[in-house]
């Protein structure tokens, strides 16, 4: 026990250190910032069920003070009253349309992303979901951003609302996994394709590169689009970029333990790329660099209390960062894990084992389903 709390202190040195220079290495979006030229930017939005949010979020895209912009809601057969409050809006920058029925073989969210992709006009696609608030400057910065960094495509990524007790341990593990886990000071320098990083919050892209890596037709049965479009542009030799626009735009992406558990289960193993070894060697290793620490922590190890304390730390220092609360950086990190843990074993078992892919009251043969 006491080689693997030193095995885990080695590996939580180097990821406080990654920590470190992610911080320090990925750019932020500079509301102050114009660009030289203004290219129309469709932004697109697929929404299904969405009433609880749509209005908020549609009227935020409207303020935008970039000057050449359209927004694109495509109603992805909604049974609540998200057509209703659309179709409310009477704003010439504003077109809703009434997605079609999927076409066999398509998941629903990337038909409504691929109808709306066809309808655009602008020059620069921006694709988001339908829970995002942005800031009047968001746009612009991103656009001007996009322009001097020569890059094809720009992930932006959010800040996180998080005011139930579930989203506080459950949410960080997203800004975790990229800031601690992933080497983004390098993936921002590179083309490599399983480095390519894109989110929901908003994939900006150049038209003439989503037309030449097939658009959506590509990722018709992917479910996780997003960073899927990513992969994709990086496989066909464009460069991707991610930057921090966690003070331009924010999200909720969940309102509850149950919307946590059920909007991950339906995706953490294909992102796996549905790999049952994968799978238990992260569980694992959740067991022995996470938890374990903090039981031979309380046996008194030092090395273990040491783990604990560096954890705590990176904890703290990327809570900071990214203004989230830092009694949650102390406090709830093996909750998180525990939480996190539940979620990957139900979504092997589900997605895997049951192969049924359940999300907005439609279920899909898991079996017939891609890894981005």
């Amino acid at each position: 026990m006491h080689a693997l709390a030193l095995f885990a202190l080695i590996l939580w040195i180097l990821a406080f250190v990654q920590t470190l220079v992610n911080l320090g290495s990925v750019p932020r979006l500079k509301g102050d910032r114009t660009p030289s030229r203004q290219p129309l930017v469709s932004v697109v939005i697929p929404a299904r069920n969405e009433a609880h949010i749509i209005e908020r979020t549609v009227r935020a895209f409207l303020a935008q003070d970039y000057s050449n912009f359209e927004v694109i809601v495509v109603d992805d057969r909604s049974t609540d009253d998200t057509p209703g409050i659309l179709h409310a809006f009477h704003d010439p920058r504003l077109t809703v349309i009434e997605a079609k029925e999927t076409p066999a073989g398509w998941l629903g969210k990337l038909w409504a992303l691929e109808e709306g992709r066809a309808r655009a006009r602008g020059e620069l696609l921006l694709f988001v979901d339908a829970d995002l608030i942005y800031a009047p400057p968001a746009i612009r910065a991103a656009v001007e951003y996009l322009e001097t960094s020569g890059a094809a495509m720009v992930a932006l990524l959010p800040h996180f609302e998080m005011p139930t007790f579930a989203e506080q341990v459950a949410m960080p593990m997203l800004a975790y996994f990229a800031f601690s886990g992933m080497p983004l000071w390098y993936s921002n320098r590179s083309k490599t394709p399983l480095l390519g990083l894109g989110g929901g919050a908003g994939n900006l892209i150049r038209r003439d590169a989503v037309e030449s890596i097939g658009a959506f037709q590509a990722l018709k049965d992917a479910v996780v689009d997003d960073i899927g479009l990513a992969h994709l542009a990086r496989r066909h030799d464009y460069v991707t970029r991610v930057v921090r626009a966690d003070d331009l735009l924010t999200v909720r992406m969940y309102d509850s333990a149950r919307g946590i558990v059920d909007g991950f289960t339906k995706n953490i193993f294909f992102a796996l790329g549905r790999s049952y070894l994968l799978g238990a060697v992260l569980l694992l290793l959740m067991g022995i660099l996470h938890l374990l620490p903090y039981a031979l922590a309380l046996a008194g190890d030092v090395v273990a209390i040491a783990v604990v304390i560096l954890i705590s730390l990176t904890r703290v220092v990327l809570f900071r960062s990214l203004r989230y609360s830092i009694l949650n950086a102390i406090f709830l990190h093996p909750l998180m894990v525990g939480f996190w843990g539940y979620i990957f074993l139900r979504s092997m078992w589900f997605t895997g084992v049951r192969k049924e892919l359940r999300w907005r009251g439609r279920t899909y043969d898991a079996s017939d389903i891609r890894t981005p």
